[in-house]
């Protein structure tokens, strides 16, 4: 097939857009895994350093053994990243899996059951979320104080679920109203409990839903810094967002530790997309769509 010249400079066109839009998304990325491997040196350097002169781990090894390298201002900082990444992961965790129970529950109750009230609690789940997080920060710590939650990962996890459990119960009901009452009907025809039911049958049709509505969750909590910042003072709670914020102080920078911790930040949630991409397209552009 022969384009013409009208067609080709359309195509030309359209692909040299794909680049730029590319290259706007990913060169910030990029810079920050370049001076992940920099020298703090060739970071501070004027005019500025595109690529590595001379590459280095260093910034890597550092997290491992913060007292056996280079001496640092951020050494504390770095010692305390291991520890942060595993309160971020169990934080987010956390907040996925009670997000996806509680979601699916409220999400059925309100796909299925016609009950008076029910668009209006619907209503205010979609209203929760225009409420910006700022304007909740002094309520929740007094209330997390008064109970004695604070510098606890629980604290946060019940903090995240305010905010994505009206998303999932949305997303949810959704994905529970595209599913045949008749095949909740055959199995629990065929003997199946209501547990049973929805374990073998609405689930597993829902699957990309809850996908989605669980990376959604877990994205939320892993990125927070505001609530953590708040909310938590020791190592005890303390997450990834909040120990990585620790390398710029009143002293200096580490632009490199800052940059190497922004890397692994990346990593987990970046492996979870590239695992589940399928099915979080599919949850997002059909079950929230449906009605």
């Amino acid at each position: 097939m022969t384009l013409t010249a009208t067609e080709r400079a359309k195509t030309i066109g359209r692909v040299l857009a794909g680049l730029l839009v590319a290259l706007y998304l990913l060169a910030p990325f990029s810079w920050l895994v370049l001076t992940s491997f920099m020298h703090e040196r060739d970071a501070l350097s004027v005019p500025p350093q595109w690529i590595p002169s001379e590459p280095t781990l260093e910034n890597y090894k550092i997290f491992l053994d913060p007292t056996g390298t280079r001496a640092i201002v951020g050494s504390r900082a770095a010692a305390q990243m291991l520890p942060g990444m595993l309160n971020s992961l169990i934080a987010a965790l956390g907040t996925a899996l009670l997000n996806l129970v509680l979601g699916t529950l409220a999400g059925y109750s309100l796909a299925r059951y016609d009950f008076r009230g029910r668009t209006t609690l619907l209503m205010l789940y979609l209203s929760s979320r225009m409420l910006p997080g700022i304007a909740l920060i002094v309520p929740l710590y007094l209330v997390m104080k008064t109970y004695g939650l604070l510098d606890n990962l629980a604290a946060l996890v019940v903090t995240y679920l305010t905010f994505t459990l009206p998303f999932t119960i949305w997303l949810l009901r959704n994905y529970f109203q595209a599913v045949p009452r008749s095949l909740e009907e055959a199995a629990l025809i065929d003997g199946c409990n209501w547990l049973q039911m929805v374990a073998k049958i609405l689930l597993p049709a829902a699957a990309p839903g809850l996908v989605a509505a669980g990376m959604f969750a877990f994205m939320t909590a892993w990125n927070d810094y505001l609530f953590a910042v708040i909310l938590t003072s020791t190592m005890a709670a303390k997450t990834l967002p909040v120990v990585v914020a620790g390398f710029a102080t009143d002293v200096t920078t580490e632009r490199t530790l800052m940059a190497s911790g922004g890397v692994m930040a990346v990593i987990p949630p970046l492996v979870l997309a590239f695992i589940f991409q399928r099915l979080i397209v599919q949850g997002l552009t059909s079950g929230a769509t449906k009605d």
